[in-house]
């Protein structure tokens, strides 16, 4: 259906605004837990790079990641769901995920490493064109991952870690396909946006939303938020410099933001 020339011909011709009466069939395509990276009928090049050292996911870098990576969990009364995805530390008291893992949430915990007890959380930044959440947790003791410095380089290693599917902490070698500018639907498919983001060779699963893309030495690349629709071993991820405007917002951020509904 995506390759259909018939929809890609109609798309081409149709008025501007009536890109909405492709929203139900946008949405279809979407149905994996992730929102999409590119608008409808628009081709996703996926640059052909070696598959990630396998090594990387048994580092030490990743079990001390850990400390620092959190389960998000929350209900969503709005669209009768629980969400759940991953987010880091990357202020104190301060966590990142995505904002579609909070959409409609009023009350997440999250849980560092995926163990112990659950901290109660507040969104305080809910960036829902960028697809960027910050919660407030005040009990919150753990330490924050920085941001690497230099931007990933096609072919460079990486590590997607969080907890796919509400399981246990798990954590997956990556390399970076490209760095490429997607116009896509926010997500709520109101209008497009542009976002700057990292094409991965990596497993990503619904959950690994909101978690770090990692440098081999513990530094943030970027944040996970989708997969491909038509190729399982890509993933994407914003990157530093996509999320960078949250991050100063989001530091210092204190009155609760309104988490709106359900991503679509």
């Amino acid at each position: 259906m995506r390759g259909s020339k018939v929809l890609l011909g109609v798309a081409r011709v149709v008025p501007g605004e009536a890109n909405t009466w492709f929203a139900d069939f946008s949405t279809a395509l979407a149905q994996n837990g992730f929102p999409q990276v590119f608008a409808p009928f628009s081709a996703e090049t996926i640059t052909s790079v070696p598959p990630p050292d396998p090594e990387l996911s048994g580092s030490a870098v990743a079990a001390e990641a850990q400390r620092s990576i959190v389960k998000v969990v929350g209900n969503a009364p709005g669209c009768g769901k629980v969400l759940e995805g991953s987010g880091f530390v990357f202020a104190p008291h301060r966590v990142m995920t995505n904002a579609h893992v909070v959409g409609g949430v009023t009350e997440p915990t999250v849980q560092i490493g995926g163990r112990g007890r659950l901290l109660d959380a507040k969104v305080v930044l809910y960036d829902w064109k960028r697809d960027i959440a910050v919660l407030s947790v005040p009990a919150l003791d753990a330490p924050a991952l920085r941001f690497a410095p230099v931007d990933a380089e096609s072919g460079r290693s990486a590590i997607v870690a969080g907890f796919p599917e509400n399981g246990a902490y798990d954590v997956r070698s990556a390399r970076v396909r490209s760095r490429v500018d997607a116009n896509g639907p926010d997500i709520y498919h109101r209008g497009y946006v542009r976002r700057d983001v990292y094409s991965l060779y990596a497993t990503v699963r619904q959950g690994n939303s909101g978690g770090p893309l990692l440098t081999p030495d513990g530094r943030v690349y970027g944040v996970v938020f989708a997969k491909s629709l038509d190729d399982a071993d890509t993933g994407y991820a914003l990157t530093a410099d996509e999320v960078h405007e949250d991050v100063v917002v989001g530091r210092t951020a204190m009155a609760q933001a309104e988490t709106q509904g359900c991503a679509l």
